[in-house]
């Protein structure tokens, strides 16, 4: 018995060793939670360490996506120094939606006649931009930029899908708030389904509802998931913790459209209007 006392040990330490070897790679790849979930029927997106986690990495994927507009009507003279309110220059915020400049941004912060930029970078100045075409329907608008001037610095998101949004999945804002460049803030798909007002009095179905913080300068900015892909254009908000975006599909079919006429169908180009 006194000789195999130290051998049982030693094959017990071996097991625990094991046994912990295991449990680490579980923790590390998430395969510890799997017969949790499937015992309480909570899905693979309910870790929150896991969104947490990758917040920094969505934000430098993305920032170089995400870029500031102005519109000036004509005879409102340029800024000079951070936005004001009584500047008479609307600005807001917009998404690279592909390499040969296009850009998505809201048809509020772009309506009526005037001189449109985009600043691609904190560090460099604005470039001209071309209204490709509005809908104030859906509240959304196409730029254009050429791409020859910055192409380094275009970096296109890429666009989800409007059925793979859940309540409950992380949603992340990329834009700049009060002229603040590239600032973030996260929450949660609040719901799906909403109903909100669209600049000529329609209603935009499927808005998404999020309560990621929304300020003045991120409209026209993207709603994005935990992978970085685009779930909707942000488009308004109504206090804390209430905001909304145009839904991604409904962004898809509208760009299509705005591309090959320069407005929707249906919908006649508005005269000049005072900027928001």
């Amino acid at each position: 018995m006194g000789s195999k006392g130290p051998g049982l040990r030693s094959a017990l330490a071996g097991a625990l060793g094991s046994a912990i070897a295991v449990l680490a790679v579980l923790f590390a790849t998430g395969n510890l939670y799997e017969e949790d979930r499937e015992s309480t029927g909570i899905s693979a997106s309910a870790k929150p360490a896991r969104t947490a986690a990758a917040l920094p990495d969505v934000y430098e994927r993305s920032r170089r996506s995400v870029v500031l507009i102005d519109h000036r009507p004509p005879g409102v003279r340029p800024r000079r120094g951070p936005p004001r309110r009584n500047d008479g220059i609307a600005t807001g915020s917009g998404l690279v939606i592909d390499a040969k400049g296009h850009i998505v941004t809201n048809h509020h912060i772009v309506a009526g006649r005037g001189k449109t930029t985009v600043r691609l970078d904190a560090d460099a100045g604005p470039v001209d931009a071309t209204v490709v075409g509005r809908d104030p329907g859906t509240d959304l608008a196409l730029l254009k930029i050429a791409p020859a001037d910055d192409a380094r610095r275009l970096n296109p998101l890429r666009l989800g899908d409007s059925d793979a949004v859940r309540v409950g999945d992380a949603a992340i804002v990329i834009g700049n708030p009060f002229g603040l460049e590239r600032s973030l803030t996260a929450g949660v798909v609040s719901a799906t389904d909403r109903r909100i007002d669209a600049p000529n009095g329609s209603k935009i179905a499927d808005a998404v509802q999020t309560d990621a913080p929304i300020n003045p300068g991120n409209s026209g900015g993207p709603l994005l998931d935990a992978a970085g892909r685009v779930i909707g254009v942000i488009s308004q908000a109504r206090g804390d913790g209430i905001g909304f975006a145009v839904p991604v599909d409904t962004v898809k079919r509208v760009v299509s459209k705005l591309r090959r006429n320069g407005r929707t169908p249906g919908r006649p180009p508005r005269g000049p209007r005072a900027a928001d």
